[in-house]
């Protein structure tokens, strides 16, 4: 473990001014062996000046001859890689202190640790203020776990892998390649690693992602093929073995049972077709949900509210109800309150 390097990768789309709060939050580090590689994907804008105007020599800049997409663009990322350890780095979202730190040590706890996961936090213009998150496995302590350990080690491992931002991989056991699927594009290797190695879930908080400016929120074309769909046919791919079936069967009952929320998002950001098609998924793949009360209750609003009122009633619940229940989470420090600049829309 002694001497791990990082490469952080950062794959990049417009918004220069997020992209330079992110990378000041990375440069704030107390852990220092790492080097930035930012792969612009065709950016219209000054993306190359904000990433290049630190004079930091770890900051490698990279722009690609083509558009090639999210997935497509983080796999660049990954080629260009020369680290043990694969840091994923959103380039609208903040690191908070000692994120690397506490992802080094982590894959000290075990000999066997090919994944180190953290919980973390949204928030909207202030990265003060958390409008929803994604908690701990174990508050008191960072807890090693396997998909092998049960199910709710492994639906924790999952639901925290949803956002890229502060995922850790060594860079030796990636044997699937990042895939061009929008939702679970960097969950393939993820998944793979889990295949034989264990994972580190940090008590800590380690990252503070945006929300205004999520391609989820601006790209309706994102939701042409399902998230859901996409979650399984990764499942099916990665665990297609007979030795992970019972992983598999688990992984789909996840992921169909515990996102019914999406389904706003379906509403607000894709069309009434797109949300009708993800429904049936959700039945068809278990069939249990048409006794579930939440998923009527999400099912039902948001096929029956207006999409801009649907839109304006879940961001504020967010503000002004679930806000006041995240107290409790250690957030950004005054000193690297960077993040307050208006969003950009960032959009691959």
């Amino acid at each position: 473990m002694d001497g791990l390097k990082f490469s952080i990768l950062i794959p990049a789309y417009n918004a220069p001014s997020l992209l330079k709060t992110t990378i000041e939050s990375i440069l704030k580090q107390s852990f220092r062996d790492y080097e930035i590689i930012v792969c612009d994907d065709c950016s219209t804008d000054n993306t190359e000046e904000a990433a290049m105007g630190f004079g930091d020599g770890r900051i490698r800049y990279f722009r690609n001859r083509t558009n090639l997409g999210y997935g497509k663009n983080l796999q660049s990322c990954f080629e260009k890689a020369v680290g043990d350890v694969v840091f994923l780095m959103g380039h609208d979202d903040i690191l908070l202190k000692d994120a690397l730190l506490k992802t080094y040590n982590a894959f000290g706890l075990d000999g066997n640790i090919g994944v180190v996961t953290r919980p973390y936090y949204w928030f909207f213009e202030d990265p003060g203020v958390p409008v929803r998150a994604v908690r701990p496995y174990d508050r008191k302590k960072d807890a090693v776990l396997s998909v092998f350990d049960g199910e709710e080690a492994l639906r924790k491992i999952f639901e925290s892998a949803g956002q890229l931002s502060g995922l850790a991989f060594m860079r030796k056991y990636v044997d699937v390649d990042f895939h061009e699927e929008i939702f679970p594009a960097h969950i393939y290797p993820l998944a793979s690693i889990l295949r034989k190695y264990k994972a580190v879930y940090l008590k800590d908080y380690t990252v503070a992602v945006r929300l205004e400016s999520s391609m989820t929120r601006h790209r309706p074309d994102i939701y042409r093929i399902s998230p859901t769909k996409s979650w399984i046919k990764m499942f099916e791919t990665v665990y297609s073995g007979y030795e992970y079936k019972e992983i598999k069967k688990q992984c789909i009952e996840f992921i169909t049972t515990e996102n019914f929320a999406g389904l706003i998002q379906l509403k607000t950001s894709g069309s009434i077709r797109i949300l009708l098609k993800e429904i049936l998924i959700l039945i068809r793949y278990h069939w249990l949900n048409i006794f579930d009360v939440r998923f009527w209750f999400f099912t039902l609003g948001s096929m029956l509210i207006p999409g801009r009122i649907l839109r304006w009633l879940a961001d504020n619940y967010k503000r002004e109800i679930l806000s006041r229940k995240l107290k409790d989470i250690p957030v950004i420090g005054q000193n690297q309150k960077d993040g307050k600049t208006e969003p950009e829309q960032a959009i691959s």
